[in-house]
């Protein structure tokens, strides 16, 4: 049996939830803006998994869904909330996206798993046919 599709799709899952996890995690955060000025507050910019199809199986894309844009003038604070709403960061959305990706993922161990007792009965099979 052939096991590379279905790993490719249990690799396809586990990049989607680490993407919405890091989406998550800095929702709230800034970084330096383009030219790496640290004083420059760029709010974090999300990411987002596209996936694409491979021979065998499936891969994906990580693209960000948007450009960071200055929040304030230099050497202003911002607050949390316009941090926050800057970022675009939908975490409704992105938990809707974990729990797609994790029954996904449990999906594709389930094909292994119907692959791994296909080939034991298989052996089984050619064993016992052989006594």
């Amino acid at each position: 049996m052939d096991y590379s599709i279905p790993l490719s799709g249990l690799n396809l899952q586990a990049r989607r939830v680490a993407v919405s996890a890091n989406n998550i995690v800095n929702a709230g955060s800034t970084v330096p803006d383009a030219s790496g000025n640290l004083s420059g507050q760029v709010p974090f910019t999300p990411s987002r998994v596209d996936a694409v199809s491979r021979d065998p199986g499936v891969g994906g894309i990580v693209t960000q869904t948007s450009a960071g844009v200055p929040l304030s003038q230099v050497g202003q604070t911002s607050s949390f909330v316009e941090i926050f709403s800057a970022t675009g960061v939908n975490i409704a959305q992105e938990l809707v996206d974990q729990k797609i990706a994790v029954t996904a993922y449990k999906a594709n161990a389930a094909v292994i798993r119907t692959f791994s007792e296909l080939d034991d009965t298989l052996l089984d099979t050619l064993v016992n046919h052989e006594d």
